[in-house]
């Protein structure tokens, strides 16, 4: 009698178990999928949505980060049906694809990008240049240039262009340093020189920033969509100064091919008054790009950033 206790007992011990597992499972995948619903249909949806959880950082797809689902992806891949076999009943699925089993495409994605080599680098210079976003005010967000730069990169990686983002703070590190704003360029040196040595397989490398020109002249509408101008300024006062100025005027050109109104054109600068370097010494491959100015508003600088991405795109596959 005692034994057919036990028994039972274990059997429920393991229903249980069972249910909770289930229960548990249930709720991963549901979590997962709501979290990785896209959040925007439109322009300023896609703001609100992907920047909800800081200031600067893109987040368009939303990924379950929590404690239950890191300590459940220790054993399994919850995007993974396949690791489940594997961990419970020593499945192992063909990676090569015969006798009609695939590798799971997912994953194998996952590692290759892992593996891409930087093509492209954004920093910011000026961290701290804004543009105009009243849609945004009430999740205090104020958007700028790092939050141009982070969209940058969603846009890019869509396109299948790995690239990297400046994360550094350099507000902090100049308050740190008690540094000046003039002293900016001497600031992300610092940092952009490191990432620069660090990854020779950049083919292009942008300081991005923003204008303070009037509105009238930083904006136009293309295919009945209001843009931020974009303008190149290279400093022409170092020794990689018509290295730069060449990828920069081919840059110009092939977007003047595609939308003659959107660029403003190439500013060369140096002399008496002017920086003439702008970190360009660091690298042939770096510009500098300023996309409309502290009159436009974010959704215009996304609408500019959706048409620069493919030309961008294009230009590193051809480099």
């Amino acid at each position: 009698m005692k034994r057919v206790k036990t028994r039972k007992k274990r059997k429920f011990k393991f229903r249980i178990l069972g249910y909770a597992f289930l229960v548990f499972l249930g709720y991963q995948v549901s979590f997962n999928v709501i979290m990785n619903i896209k959040l925007a249909n439109t322009n300023e949806d896609f703001i609100k949505g992907l920047l909800a959880d800081s200031n600067y950082h893109m987040l368009y797809e939303k990924k379950a980060n929590n404690l239950l689902n890191k300590a459940f992806s220790y054993f399994f891949d919850i995007n993974s049906p396949v690791s489940i076999l594997e961990n419970t009943f020593h499945y192992k699925a063909n990676d090569t694809g015969t006798n009609g089993y695939v590798s799971n495409p997912k994953k194998d994605k996952a590692v290759s990008k892992e593996q891409k080599d930087p093509l492209v680098y954004i920093y910011n210079s000026h961290q701290g240049e804004q543009y105009q976003g009243k849609a945004l005010e009430p999740y205090n967000i104020t958007p700028g240039v790092m939050m141009a730069s982070y969209i940058f990169q969603d846009k890019l990686e869509k396109l299948d262009i790995s690239t990297i983002v400046m994360e550094d703070n350099l507000i902090d590190y100049m308050n740190l340093n008690n540094m000046k704003h003039a002293q900016s360029y001497k600031a992300s040196r610092v940092f952009a020189s490191k990432t620069i040595n660090e990854n020779p397989s950049l083919k292009l490398i942008i300081d991005l920033h923003r204008d303070s020109i009037p509105k009238e002249k930083s904006t136009v509408i293309i295919n009945n969509k209001s843009l931020a101008k974009i303008s190149f300024v290279i400093g022409n006062e170092h020794d990689n100064y018509e290295q730069n100025l060449e990828i920069t005027n081919k840059l110009n050109e092939m977007i003047k091919e595609k939308y003659p109104t959107l660029t403003r054109g190439v500013l060369i600068k140096g002399g008496k008054g002017n920086n003439g370097i702008y970190n360009q010494d660091l690298s042939p491959k770096v510009t500098c790009i300023e996309i409309g100015s502290d009159s436009n508003t974010i959704d215009e600088v996304l609408n500019t950033i959706e048409l620069l991405t493919p030309i961008i795109a294009e230009f590193v596959h051809e480099a």
